[in-house]
């Protein structure tokens, strides 16, 4: 597949149109609106400027506002539907419904003032908490907390640590004095509290006395009458605290019916806030407004369609080649090769004058996961899970790329799996063999010595080197592959000497050694054709100075050249080593899950055996899915995109309606 040529758009339009053309804009979904490329320092532009970014704020709030009220929904509400929730369907009439969207905000409003009022009580329940906590220690007292004395009575609340000698204290104070009352209140961990009443006269002397135990005064301000009394007042204001708490966390959980009106809402405003900035980057005098923008050529004649009902000037151009840098990259993809974006984008996208790599990665990644995680049972199941996925909520972005990609893995890797006799590892098999049952004659899967149906078409527990062999061969396929697209790049360029001593020495010497090893196309017992591509290597000296850079540019291209492509080659031996892994430890699990089984009846055989046999294989599957995807996709970074892929692209994100919780139907 290629990557989509894009043009230069330039257009010029009555700024009273300016929000319905913007509108037209996100509704097609074909401009990716950029910065203009013009000097607004410059005098012909003294006239124009950017337009104010009071609507980009004001979106951005109401987005704020409806994602508080969402998070307020989730913490106190709970809320059925989870991960498999498949998205309501809506038409755009629907998504930019201005009454809908009022009452939505309305509705936020109202949840992120309750959470307010709620986070209010809160507080003034954590104040009540704290007042009845500084009572505690008093509530023996049966005296009034303003009691604070006269000019002959002196009264003090007051407390020691709790690791003083509250004995001894007391008796040094009523040493110090006659005139003096201490009663013992109450401790807890850290402290000891107590009332002191004692005559005007002596109050410094016995203060000063307790000093020596570690006396503070409390602070008792504010209080009237008894601690058992204001005790019993905060729990009455406790009991109202609570009882509107409850009602504001009732009155809350009554909007939980809006929850989707209200994701509808941040969809919308998600399109409002994508306007609001593509028109921070026009500019506009008091008439008029000028937009510069990418859009692909497939869509130019439906732009200028729609363009044709507004009071506007444009043009559209093919970008220059010094403007490839800044070029957005947008992949041509079809059904079979979309998913394979998802892998693409994880490395980086094609630069712009380079290839996309979906089309050529899509049968080598596909048929490579499927030889690694090659089991009959596995693709099934992997297949199944990854099509309920997309039937049930149909995934947008690189997550529903990666499921659509894991349908035809899944696929793959149950086509392989019964190509190479794998349906749970070997579990026909170990079953039948527990059960004392003859081995079931199954083509490919279970083909006993003598039944007449073909065995599996490789063998990895039996043959691994031919396996190890196959995957060698494929992997050059794969290189091959990667060096023509290489070889064409080159030539699309000009480049075709390059093309052929680079890429094409290589070739022959491939094939050169191919012959050597067959015995075919010697002349008087010399390998000719490795002989001329090893030639065609000095070509690597071109443009070398001297001898010695000569000497040392085809040296250098030798032991590049054999390094990398064999070393290349020889990492697609991973595709034997996962598929053997992955069998292996599927066999282990069959085994350990028969053990059990042998000697026992059926009846509890059986049910031992699938136990052992789901958490086995359950873990087997996890771990093989895991390991594939990382390998199959190294192969790919590594090894196929180094012989011709140009990274560096950005990606085209056009001004469209993106929405995150509904789908929008295609209007008829």
């Amino acid at each position: 597949m290629a990557i989509v040529k894009m043009k230069r758009l330039r257009l010029m339009g009555m700024r009273s149109e300016r929000e319905s053309l913007l509108h037209l804009l996100q509704k097609l979904g074909c401009v990716e609106v950029d910065e203009p490329a013009i000097d607004l320092s410059d005098p012909q532009w003294a006239a124009v400027g950017k337009p104010d970014g009071q609507g980009l704020a004001t979106a951005r709030e109401q987005s704020n506002l409806l994602n508080q009220a969402l998070n307020v929904l989730a913490r106190h509400v709970s809320l059925k539907g989870g991960l498999l929730r498949p998205r309501p369907r809506l038409s755009r009439k629907e998504l930019f419904d201005q009454d809908s969207y009022r009452r939505g905000l309305d509705t936020a409003q109202a949840i992120v003032d309750g959470e307010r009022e709620l986070a209010n009580l809160t507080a003034e329940q954590g104040k009540l908490q704290t007042q009845k906590a500084a009572l505690a220690p008093w509530l023996s007292l049966d005296v009034p907390l303003e009691l604070s004395g006269d000019e002959n009575i002196a009264v003090i609340f007051g407390t020691i640590p709790a690791r003083a000698n509250y004995a001894a204290m007391e008796a040094a104070v009523t040493q110090a004095s006659d005139l003096t009352s201490l009663t013992y209140a109450s401790a807890d961990r850290d402290l000891q509290y107590f009332l002191l009443i004692c005559h005007s006269d002596v109050e410094e002397l016995c203060c000063e006395t307790m000093r020596e135990f570690g006396f503070s005064r409390s602070n008792l301000r504010g209080w009237t009458g008894t601690a058992a009394d204001n005790d019993r007042q905060l729990d009455n204001q406790l009991a109202v605290v609570a009882q509107k708490m409850d009602e504001a966390k009732e009155h809350i959980a009554s909007f939980a019916p809006h929850r989707d009106a209200l994701r509808l809402c941040l969809d919308r405003v998600a399109q409002d806030i994508a306007r609001e900035e593509a028109k921070g980057r026009l500019v506009d005098s008091e008439c008029a407004f000028y937009l510069e923008g990418w859009v692909p050529d497939p869509d130019v004649e439906a732009l200028g369609q729609a363009l044709r009902g507004y009071v506007c000037a444009w043009d559209i151009r093919a970008p220059e080649r010094e403007e490839y840098p800044t070029v957005p990259v947008k992949l041509k993809s079809n059904r079979l090769t979309e998913p394979l974006t998802t892998i693409t984008t994880m490395y980086s996208l094609p630069a712009y004058d380079g290839v996309d790599p979906n089309g050529l990665m899509m049968p080598f990644y596909v048929f490579f996961f499927g030889f690694m995680f090659a089991d009959l049972g596995y693709g099934l199941i992997l297949a199944a899970v990854t099509a309920f996925i997309q039937w049930r909520i149909r995934p947008k972005g690189g997550f529903g790329q990666l499921v659509r990609l894991m349908i035809m893995c899944g696929i793959s890797s149950a086509v392989i799996g019964l190509l190479t006799g794998g349906f749970f590892s070997d579990f026909l098999v170990q079953f039948t063999g527990m059960l004392g049952l003859p081995q079931p004659v199954i083509p490919f899967l279970s083909a006993p010595e003598g039944s007449g149906v073909p065995g599996p078409l490789l063998n990895v527990m039996g043959d691994p080197m031919s396996v190890l062999v196959f995957s060698l061969v494929v992997g050059l396929v794969q290189i091959v592959v990667g060096m023509a697209v290489k070889f064409w790049m080159l030539c699309r360029d000009g480049k075709v000497l390059d093309a052929v001593l680079d890429v094409g020495s290589w070739w022959v010497i491939f094939v050169g050694i191919a012959l050597f090893a067959l015995g075919i196309g010697n002349v008087s017992g010399y390998p000719v054709v490795l002989i001329v591509g090893c030639l065609m290597l000095l070509g690597q000296a071109r443009g070398a100075k001297g001898i010695g850079g000569k000497l040392g540019a085809v040296i250098g291209a030798v032991y590049n050249g054999v390094t990398g492509y064999f070393g290349d080659i020889l990492s697609y031996s991973r595709l034997m080593v996962m598929m053997l892994a992955g069998s292996v430890i599927g066999q282990v699990f069959n085994i350990l899950a028969a053990m059990p089984g042998s000697g026992l009846p059926p009846a509890l055989g059986i049910p031992i055996f699938f136990i052992i046999f789901l958490l086995g294989h359950s873990f087997n599957i996890g771990l093989n899915v895991i390991g594939t995807y990382v390998h199959t996709s190294r192969l790919q970074y590594l090894e196929f995109f180094k012989q011709f892929y140009q990274e560096g692209g950005r990606p085209w994100r056009p001004l469209e309606i993106n929405t995150k919780y509904v789908d929008i139907e295609e209007e008829k």
